[in-house]
């Protein structure tokens, strides 16, 4: 079997944080635009964070809980609106939760889907969705302005709304119990098409998450997961290099 095939095989697993916690690991090929899905397991409850970025996706993801006999998907949190993150939730019949804001703009995003489906060929969003038959955008049915915690089985999570210029609507989605926490894309900049040459990752506000007690595993949307101290180092780093 060759590296492209391990890596394949790998994708389509579930990997495990911690006790009840998984992800369904991002591609690393950028040009896919597939991140992390948070995987929440319980006896009884299956809760996802994020979707994936297509119905394809989805099941792909829905595929891995099968492996593991996964109970049903109960609940979906959005992290942001953002298409990569939302678009596969169309595959599980699960209610959403999210940001207040990420209501209005999947609602804006849904009215301009038809002209990013008409340069498909060029545009990643599009060709995610293309000939799929079965997508439909999935509004929230739960939205909060500022906090909202969610039990589940003993496990208890709890949602802020953190903003921040990759995403007005993001969120991060924390699990004490286990010491983990979910950045989705926060602290990144803003897509590409958006920037401006001031506008930079958000190493500050990064390190005030690192910084919070009681957390040790840090997932983000499109790079590997890490621990408190992996994330210092590379916060260490990237602060020296704009010295």
């Amino acid at each position: 079997m060759g590296v492209e095939s391990k890596e394949m095989v790998m994708s389509e697993s579930l990997q495990q944080l911690a006790e009840n916690i998984w992800i369904f690991p991002r591609d690393r090929d950028a040009n896919k635009v597939q991140p992390n899905v948070g995987v929440i397991c319980t006896a009884t409850q299956t809760v996802l964070i994020d979707s994936g970025n297509s119905p394809s996706h989805a099941r792909r993801i829905q595929a891995a809980l099968e492996k593991i006999q996964a109970p049903p998907v109960t609940h979906i949190i959005y992290t942001h609106h953002h298409w990569d993150h939302t678009f596969g939730a169309c595959v599980f019949g699960a209610p959403v939760i999210a940001h207040d804001l990420c209501q209005e703009l999947l609602t804006h995003s849904a009215e301009q889907l038809s002209r990013q489906q008409e340069s498909a060929q060029h545009n990643p969003l599009a060709q995610a969705i293309e000939r799929e038959s079965t997508f439909r955008y999935i509004l929230p049915s739960t939205t909060f302005a500022r906090t909202m915690t969610l039990s589940l089985d003993g496990l208890t999570l709890e949602l802020e709304h953190v903003g921040g210029a990759h995403a007005a609507d993001s969120i991060v989605v924390r699990i004490k119990e286990r010491g983990v926490m979910f950045l989705g894309d926060c602290y990144y900049p803003p897509p590409a098409y958006q920037q401006s040459d001031k506008q930079k990752t958000n190493w500050s506000m990064l390190a005030s998450f690192i910084k919070e007690p009681g957390f040790d595993i840090f997932v983000e949307g499109h790079s590997n997961p890490l621990k408190g101290a992996a994330f210092l180092k590379r916060l260490s780093i990237s602060l020296m290099a704009r010295i």
